[in-house]
């Protein structure tokens, strides 16, 4: 079987990360080689799709993009203006949502998982700062909410600090790995690397503003490796927060963000301190590279998945009441298997999709299929699957598949359908097993398939693989999940440790 592009990836950085001084990329305090590392990622990602990459638009047109955006928000905010936030203000906690991890209940989007950690904050009387990534298309907010495309518009400076020099000890080695295994890393040019440098360098300025007024003891990220995130670090690192990242998908240690081979003594400041990991088992994957430093730079927590627990126990009243709520969908009927499928915005599936249509049109009356889209597709997106959200049958649902969140759907599911979805690992909680629909799904998940827990089968063979399996899934037992307020308070001590740690790295010649 071929390679997958995401093995391959994982494969080159691991030998340029033992053999090269990449740790030692670096402009001022910013080190450069994490940005690199995920640029080449989106190279070998669009160039195994093939396809260009989107390129971003000319500098003077985000320029005046930039200026509107205020005005820009604000009129979009004019139907939440109960939840729009016009400046900063102080807060035990600053959270950056990466504005797709979201999920929309009871008319409002929230962010999967944030909001039960600042829930619980709450509860301990702890105040917070929420954040969102994107351009506010997704409104009205579940609670007061920051628009970060505003830091994201006032960092965008390619020119940022260029009189500081960019150091990239083998650049031309890198460059010549990567040209010998028929990769052409546009992003990794000189040139490239300096204005994303410049950029994050700038952002992460004006996080370092937002946070001078907020005045935060934690600091919360998810996707910390995309968007914004990387700025976001850099700027708690530079002020002494403790930054953590909540863990948004599976990483089984084969995922792109969370596994170092080699690291500059201080670690990275563009790296989270602290690695909220759903399981023990992600923990310790990532305590092998952390515990090789000599100061806790970074390391890995064991929290458990924020929004997953209740929904795991058939006691909780607020799960009670979603099992009513999705129970009642469909006046009460009742199915021989209830069947889940994660839309997901990738393009390039048209076919597929519609192929998959045609098999729901085809499948037994006594089947039932909920179509959820992805919190971040758009109605644009839509065009893409539009066979099968334009289905209307008495077995198909649609729009409340979107409107409820996803652990409440998978406590009734028999089964999960995807191109390659991450929520297959949270299927897995609740016994209900995953089809992938294409090949790629195994790098990224070959542990869930090596298990047991998941395939990939053609679409072509969909009714009988779905045949196959337990009308009813068998959940697994699965061990208590840490008490979120007792690891906040975890969090708590290590703040100030953390804080000082980072006052004596400052202070140092």
């Amino acid at each position: 079987m071929q390679e997958t592009f995401h093995r391959r990836f994982l494969t080159l950085v691991d030998e340029i990360e033992r053999n090269f001084p990449v740790a030692h990329w670096i402009r001022g305090d910013l080190e450069v080689w994490p940005l690199a590392r995920m640029e080449l990622y989106l190279d070998m990602y669009w160039a195994n799709a093939g396809r260009p990459r989107p390129e971003l638009r000319p500098f003077p047109f985000r320029r005046l993009a930039r200026v509107a955006r205020p005005l820009r928000n604000a009129w979009r905010s004019r139907g939440d203006l109960a939840h729009f936030v016009a400046r900063p203000k102080p807060a035990h906690a600053i959270f950056l949502g990466d504005g797709v991890s979201l999920d929309h209940v009871d008319g409002g989007w929230r962010d999967r998982f944030g909001e039960p950690l600042i829930a619980a904050l709450e509860r301990r009387g702890l105040s917070t700062f929420l954040m969102q990534s994107g351009d506010l298309s997704r409104l009205p907010w579940h609670r007061p909410t920051y628009a970060a495309n505003l830091v994201a518009g006032r960092g965008y400076q390619p020119n940022f600090d260029a009189a500081s020099p960019l150091e990239l000890p083998s650049h031309d080695a890198v460059i010549a790995l990567l040209e010998h295994n028929g990769i052409r890393a546009a992003s990794l040019d000189r040139e490239n690397l300096s204005r994303t440098a410049s950029v994050v360098a700038a952002t992460a300025a004006e996080f370092e503003r937002v946070m001078r007024i907020v005045k935060p003891t934690l600091g919360f990220v998810v996707t910390y490796y995309a968007g914004l995130g990387h700025s976001f670090l850099l700027a708690c690192r530079r002020l002494g927060v403790l930054s953590v990242d909540l863990q948004h998908c599976p990483q089984e240690g084969a995922h792109k963000a969370y596994g170092w081979a080699a690291l500059p003594k201080t670690g990275y400041a563009v790296l989270p301190a602290v690695f909220w990991n759903w399981s023990a088992e992600d923990a310790a994957t990532i305590r092998r590279w952390t515990s090789t430093l000599g100061s806790s730079w970074h390391r890995s927590l064991h929290g458990g998945h924020t929004q997953l627990a209740p929904f795991l126990s058939d006691d909780d009243p607020a799960t009670m009441e979603w099992d009513t709520r999705v129970e009642s969908i469909g006046a009460g009927a009742v199915f021989e298997r209830e069947i889940l499928v994660a839309l997901q915005p990738i393009s390039g599936h048209r076919a597929r999709w519609d192929a998959l249509a045609a098999q729901i049109e085809a499948s037994p009356a006594s089947w039932r299929w909920w179509i959820r889209r992805h919190p971040a597709s758009s109605p644009l997106q839509d065009e893409e699957y539009k066979s099968v959200v334009s289905l209307r049958k008495s077995n198909v649902v649609v729009e409340q598949a979107s409107s409820l969140p996803l652990p409440a759907l998978l406590r009734h599911m028999s089964i999960l359908l995807s191109l390659a979805s991450g929520s297959a690992a949270e299927a897995a909680a609740f016994g209900v097993p995953a089809i992938f629909l294409i090949d790629d799904a195994r790098g990224p998940f070959a542990g869930l398939i090596e298990n047991g827990l998941a395939t990939v089968v053609d679409v072509s063979a969909i009714q009988d693989a779905i045949a196959r399996t337990p009308k009813v899934p068998q959940r697994p037992l699965i061990a208590r999940a840490p008490d979120i307020g007792e690891t906040i308070a975890d969090l708590e001590r290590i703040a100030g440790g953390y804080a000082r740690l980072c006052a004596r790295d400052a202070g140092s010649p």
